[in-house]
């Protein structure tokens, strides 16, 4: 039942995200003492223990993509807090379902741009990169043009909650 205590620590990350595009360090911080003081109250040393593994684990699995501009320093943050609830195996599958809907929601805003024509669409530069890739044997990265779809901020929180949300009804169809 610990793994509860996170979803509001989840919903209100989302509204500030989607909000102002960041995620309060106090939110963050606030979270993941809520985190600690509950498995140290469920399960004593080992509790703790297993809050501060889900602490490191959340942290580095979204480290590289913060390291390479994909995701922002307060979802990193974010998935450290949450490996507090729910503890390093958690937050390990938790993150990787968060990561994969996050791939459904760009791929979604890519096809938006691409049918509905709102935004400049990624598809011309993606294509180069792929026949650069072809010809030469190297990858390359170009850039979002300004205005494109993909260069546009997208709240990472919604994908982080809907990961963890996700995670626990799993945790809970399986008991």
């Amino acid at each position: 039942m610990i793994e509860l205590g996170v979803v509001p620590l989840v919903a209100f990350a989302v509204c500030t995200d989607v909000q102002s595009h960041r995620i309060p360090n106090y939110l963050v911080m606030a979270g993941a003492a809520v985190g600690f003081l509950l498995h140290g109250w469920a399960a004593g040393a080992g509790g703790v223990l297993a809050a501060i593994s889900g602490l490191l684990i959340g942290m580095v699995i979204l480290l590289p993509g913060y390291m390479m501009g994909f995701t922002g320093a307060g979802d990193a943050k974010l998935m450290a807090a949450v490996g507090t609830f729910i503890g390093p195996f958690g937050v390990l599958q938790a993150a990787l379902i968060s990561i994969f809907i996050g791939g459904f929601i760009a791929l979604g805003f890519a096809l938006s741009a691409f049918l509905f024509h709102q935004s400049i669409s990624p598809w011309g530069r993606y294509g180069l990169m792929f026949r650069t890739l072809v010809v030469t044997g190297r990858p390359i990265y170009i850039p979002p043009e300004e205005g494109e779809v993909m260069g546009r901020k997208f709240p990472f929180a919604v994908s982080i909650a809907l990961g963890t949300t996700a995670w626990i009804a799993w945790q809970w169809l399986l008991a």
